[in-house]
């Protein structure tokens, strides 16, 4: 390839899953710029500016919350619950209310949501539980098959709730607290500019010891900076949903207008 050509190609980032870490490369067209390797529950940063600068923000590591730590047990022991027999009294984009007051509050946070069950007439759609009260689920949107935006489901049908550890959404903000075990919400989290919480693309090589998440944020407004972010279960502020890992980047990302932000996450599953 021309090397003035070459110079023109905005460089972007490349993520290879490895049985003990990520692979990361800086990639400008199809020549390999950088490569970096990632070890086990890192979180890797880079900003690719407008003009085709690129900052590395290293590595920082992982800090699993409490919260977390509860939904990955229930999640590998629960076995859930069906409701055979009960039916939704009412749905919304965002919820499902149930018959009579039969759930613990909040005991299904993270949890998900599944319905119709009974009577399938069109294809069933799942909700990432925010939250719950004693009757009703405050979910972040009902999703279908294919992980896209599905429809509301009719107010009365059947639907079952099970236990899930899918902590696949980035949040970020520009707070500098510390990240902590105790963490539930990430203070002032971002909600705009291209910032807000996004589903992270997964990545896992068979037998492999970890796993990887990636989203690339398309900056829309700034100067922005960004501190700490974190893995949730709901796709947005709303339901919220649990923090299941929160980590504070080894160096601070100053972004703006046109500016890429790329989030890699390396999440070891075993020792």
């Amino acid at each position: 390839m021309n090397l003035l050509r070459l110079s023109r190609l905005r460089p972007h980032i490349e993520t290879q899953p490895l049985p003990d870490g990520a692979l990361v490369r800086r990639m400008r067209g199809h020549r390999i710029e950088e490569t970096l390797r990632l070890g086990p529950n890192a979180w890797h940063v880079v900003v690719i500016h407008a003009d085709g600068s690129v900052d590395d923000l290293g590595v920082s590591y992982n800090l699993l919350t409490n919260g977390g730590r509860d939904l990955l047990a229930a999640g590998l022991g629960a076995t859930g619950f069906g409701v055979s027999g009960t039916i939704a009294t009412g749905t919304s984009a965002t919820s499902l209310t149930a018959t009579g007051t039969p759930f613990v509050a909040d005991a299904y946070k993270g949890w998900r949501i599944y319905c119709p069950i009974t009577g399938i007439t069109t294809a069933p759609v799942y909700g990432n539980i925010g939250s719950n009260s004693t009757t009703v689920f405050t979910i972040d949107q009902w999703w279908n098959a294919a992980d896209g935006t599905a429809g509301t489901p009719a107010a009365t049908n059947g639907y079952m709730v099970t236990a899930a550890f899918v902590p696949r959404f980035m949040g970020l903000t520009a707070d500098t607290g510390a990240a902590s075990a105790a963490s539930t919400v990430l203070t002032s989290e971002i909600t705009n500019n291209g910032l807000e919480r996004a589903k992270a693309t997964y990545a896992h090589t068979p037998a492999a010891a970890t796993y990887t998440l990636t989203n690339t944020f398309s900056v829309s407004g700034g100067p922005q900076t960004i501190h700490r972010g974190g893995l949730f279960t709901a796709a947005n502020t709303t339901a919220a949903g649990v923090l299941v890992f929160e980590t504070v980047a080894s160096v601070d990302a100053i972004v703006t207008t046109s500016d890429s932000l790329v989030a890699t996450w390396t999440v070891t599953l075993s020792g």
